[in-house]
């Protein structure tokens, strides 16, 4: 059986009435015994709370108190308008489930603010942010948000639903990919980046675990959590917080600065092409703190040392991506874009068809804040 299949209200029932110490396994498999004999004779079987009460297992009154827990539970697991399905995924705020959107009939995937956290309004304002986010969003590369909203104290957004792995499970599966296939899949990303970008979005969690690999080869980013908005020009900060994962965390996040911009995000894309090409992150270490002044204060092992066969060009572009100061990198994703157009020209024999972005204007209309 799929562990992460939603329940059925007789396992909820058995769960909430072990959980209170009213039944054994033994009770328990003479109630799934009847169950079974009732569906070998054409029979519906009769709900294990009947049951239990049939066998003097449970007493009338202990019977509606489970009943009562499981109503508690099951009630978190209803979203108007929305079948769950099962379990994609659990974070530290909740959970990802698959679920059937019933007004359009299709598939999508819905993340649940976890009951603790609901009355938590921090938590709330930022899990909603989320969907709000992504909503703002619409790029073949980013996955769409469809709905948002609370129902009955529970915390919900919908979203596309896509099927295909993470790059991360790729590359824990695989090791390095092949370039072109890398360089495929960091052109997408970028696109999606460019497109955040415009909308004067920082994603400031750009890593493997959330990129998405669907059909066709198509990457989608994914999992807006700490997404930024710089378009607004508001007085709020959060200097101090260290915010991403160590392993693709910029030197400036890692420092904890606030005003980080979409240079940032750059050098965790570019941190996850090293890591698509050499099989390995730029950085290793015994805990997140070392490896973060590593990021601070020390350069990559060279691409070459790590794979021999990696495009001289395509080892600029990355390391150009991980450059310390944000002064040195690409200093929008559209100058990424044209540098990535280009060595895929290469690649193919085909001739440029873009000139150098030394000196190239930024095309967003947003102002890095400094």
């Amino acid at each position: 059986m799929d562990a992460n299949r939603l329940p059925d209200d007789d396992t909820l029932f058995i769960r909430a009435a072990q959980r209170e110490g009213l039944l054994t396994e033994e009770q328990i498999a003479d109630g799934r015994t009847l169950q079974e004999k009732m569906r070998e004779m054409g029979l519906k079987p009769k709900p294990m709370g009947e049951i239990m009460q049939e066998r003097t297992y449970l007493l009338p009154e202990e019977a509606q108190r489970v009943l009562e827990r499981v109503d508690k539970v099951k009630e978190a697991f209803r979203i108007p308008g929305y079948k769950l399905l099962k379990r994609l995924g659990r974070g530290s705020m909740g959970q990802v489930f698959l679920a059937r959107q019933l007004n359009l009939d299709r598939m999508v995937a819905i993340k649940i603010l976890a009951r603790f956290l609901s009355e938590n309004q921090a938590f709330v304002r930022r899990f909603m942010k989320e969907a709000r986010v992504i909503g703002k969003l619409n790029h073949p590369n980013i996955v769409q948000g469809f709905d948002a909203g609370e129902a009955k104290g529970t915390y919900y957004f919908a979203m596309e639903y896509c099927s295909g792995p993470t790059l991360l499970s790729l590359l824990q599966r695989g090791g390095a990919l092949d370039q072109d296939r890398a360089i495929n899949i960091t052109h997408q990303v970028g696109r999606a980046l460019n497109h955040a970008n415009t909308q004067g979005l920082v994603h400031r969690d750009v890593k493997p675990d959330n990129i998405m690999i669907v059909q066709g080869g198509v990457a989608k980013l994914c999992d807006l959590g700490l997404a930024k908005d710089v378009s607004r020009g508001s007085g709020s900060t959060e200097k101090g917080a260290t915010l991403g994962t160590p392993n693709y965390i910029s030197p400036e996040q890692a420092r904890g600065e606030a005003a980080v911009d979409i240079r940032s995000d750059l050098y965790s894309l570019g941190a996850t092409l090293y890591h698509m090409l050499t099989g390995v992150p730029p950085f290793a270490g015994p805990n997140p703190t070392v490896i973060m002044v590593k990021h601070l204060n020390e350069p990559p092992v060279p691409l070459k040392a790590r794979n021999p066969d990696v495009d001289p060009e395509l080892s600029r572009i990355c390391l150009k991506m991980l450059a310390k100061n944000p002064d040195d990198r690409y200093q929008e994703p559209a100058e990424l874009i044209v540098d990535l157009e280009n060595i895929e020209a290469t690649r193919r024999g085909e001739p440029p068809p873009h000139p150098t972005t030394r000196g190239a204007p930024p095309v967003s209309p947003i102002r890095r804040r400094r």
